[in-house]
């Protein structure tokens, strides 16, 4: 679960990368969309927030646009938080070699979501899907070379677990998009 503090980032994160916009005049049809998006994961809460902070959707489509920038601004507030560690962390060769893999964990990640977003304005949603998995599998991948070494823990687990939770919002309405 994602503490409260990752969350509170996370919640700043989006409001303060998008501008506000204006909604669909219908918004029962959005808040339809959304909640069966949102039935499919396992954070509701969080996946309501997000959908419903990210500005105007009219479709499942944009909806998947609108999880995507979520998780590029969260993958990318992780990166420079890494960058930032990687200059005050310890000088410890294990942990510094763990935040420049992070580093190039989450580099990778954002080129992923960043093809995903192209590939959703081609009906590309098999390719969302593996894409938006290699970018979870990147996290996991930074996770897991802090705890390759007894004695280490990430300072990065609830970042980490934050994007992964919006990972899934995405994945959720891909499955969507390919159903239907």
């Amino acid at each position: 679960m994602i503490s409260p503090a990752s969350l509170v980032v996370l919640l700043l994160t989006l409001l303060t990368h998008w501008p506000p916009q204006v909604q669909p005049s219908d918004t029962s049809d959005v808040s339809n969309m959304i909640a069966q998006v949102c039935d499919h994961t396992l954070n509701k809460k969080l996946c309501r927030t997000v959908l419903e902070a990210g500005g105007a959707a009219t479709d499942f489509p944009g909806l998947a646009r609108i999880a995507l920038k979520a998780a590029m601004a969260n993958a990318s507030a992780i990166f420079n938080h890494v960058n930032d560690l990687a200059h005050t962390a310890t000088p410890d060769p294990f942990v510094r070699q763990c935040l420049a893999d992070c580093s190039d964990d989450y580099q990778d990640a954002m080129d992923q979501i960043e093809d995903s977003l192209a590939a959703i304005d081609s009906r590309g949603y098999d390719d969302v899907s593996a894409w938006v998995g290699a970018a979870m599998n990147d996290a996991d991948s930074c996770e897991e070379g802090f705890k390759s070494k007894m004695g280490y823990s990430s300072p990065l687990t609830d970042m980490n677990a934050a994007f992964h939770e919006i990972c899934t919002i995405v994945l959720a309405v891909t499955n969507l998009l390919i159903e239907l």
